[in-house]
């Protein structure tokens, strides 16, 4: 790989004119055109209940540039905070995160939680490590000292930090009035139970109960994807594809009837970086199949209807697919008229 090469040492040296060999635009003439092979990070895979894996061997690198996080608001590009070098690091092992293993998450594992795995290196590193960090959520702020709040957005929560661990890290805001802002973190608690907090410097964002943010690390990283610790702190299953993210057994998202159309909060089934949003509706008891979604609470963006077969298929009696894009946030409003025996299954989300 070219791209590993460059900057030549030569060239961060001295002072006044340098000399550039011939082999030194051959160099970057082959990073130029590597470059456009890594538009896409490493696939993250699911090992087990506690483990996840970054493949590679000799002849199939893992390969990637540290350019951050994927910005809340323009697809395909990246904030780096000015925290991440943007630069070409390469694995030919593979890399295994254990959340059982000290040192692989930052805080102490935590249940019904998203986490971000990045991907770490130092500035002399030519390959990266792994290691977990939670996503976030706002309770309350005061004084620009953010109370946490955990990801079901039904209770507050401290993750266990070490104290002031995450200082000269950022924050970048995922959802609500302030998405898309950065700001420096001066302090963190350790809380372990329901009292966490963490401190900014800058201006006042403006935060609501609710919303998504994120910690960019202070060191070179770059954004693999995010995972789900489950309610039985055992990783869900996954399949990653790119941006695309696939549940081995989809998760249910809403059952029963539901009379007009109402918020679905979805924190515990996508992440806030998802942007879209894909799954099935079912009806069993001869019932018709019936799911309007919907963007605005008034008017369907999408609309499942059907009428159910003579009998049941894998405990349904009939099913439709559906994908959409998601609200801010991930949320998104369900209505099926006040119908019995529907469910709304999550099979997955992109990125």
């Amino acid at each position: 790989m070219s791209l590993i090469h460059l900057p030549q040492s030569k060239w961060g040296s001295g002072t006044g004119r340098q000399v550039i060999l011939k082999s030194d635009f051959e160099k970057i003439e082959d990073a130029v055109l590597e470059g456009f092979q890594l538009a896409l990070p490493p696939v993250l895979e699911f090992v087990d209940a506690a483990n996840l894996r970054v493949n590679a061997t000799a002849d199939c690198k893992a390969r990637l540039m540290l350019c951050g996080f994927p910005s809340p608001m323009h697809p395909g590009q990246w904030v780096s905070g000015n925290l991440a070098d943007g630069r070409y690091r390469e694995n030919s092992t593979a890399l295994v995160l254990n959340f059982a293993t000290s040192g692989s998450l930052w805080g102490t594992e935590k249940a019904s939680q998203w986490y971000a795995i990045y991907a770490l290196a130092g500035a002399a590193d030519t390959s990266f490590t792994l290691k977990a960090l939670p996503v976030m959520r706002v309770s309350s702020q005061a004084t620009q000292i953010i109370t946490l709040r955990n990801n079901g957005n039904n209770g507050n929560i401290g993750y266990g930090f070490t104290a002031d661990e995450l200082a000269a890290g950022k924050i970048l805001v995922l959802s609500g009035a302030s998405r898309g802002l950065v700001r420096l973190i001066t302090a963190n608690n350790s809380d372990n139970g329901t009292g966490g907090t963490i401190t900014y410097g800058g201006s006042a964002l403006t935060l609501a109960q609710g919303d998504w943010f994120m910690v960019l690390p202070n060191t070179n990283f770059r954004c693999l994807g995010m995972v789900l610790n489950g309610s039985d702190s055992n990783l869900v299953p996954f399949y990653q594809e790119g941006r695309r993210f696939s549940y081995l057994t989809p998760r249910q998202a809403a059952s029963g009837a539901i009379n007009g159309y109402t918020l679905y909060d979805l924190g515990l089934l996508v992440p806030p970086t998802a942007r879209i949003l894909r799954g099935y509706a079912s009806a069993s008891g001869g019932a018709d199949l019936k799911l309007a979604l919907s963007y605005d609470g008034s008017n369907p963006a999408l609309i499942l209807h059907g009428a159910p077969p003579s009998g049941d298929f894998q405990g349904a009696r009939g099913a439709m697919p559906f994908q959409c894009r998601l609200l801010e946030g991930s949320r998104i409003y369900f209505n099926n008229e006040n119908t019995a025996n529907q469910v709304v299954h999550i099979t997955g989300w992109e990125e």
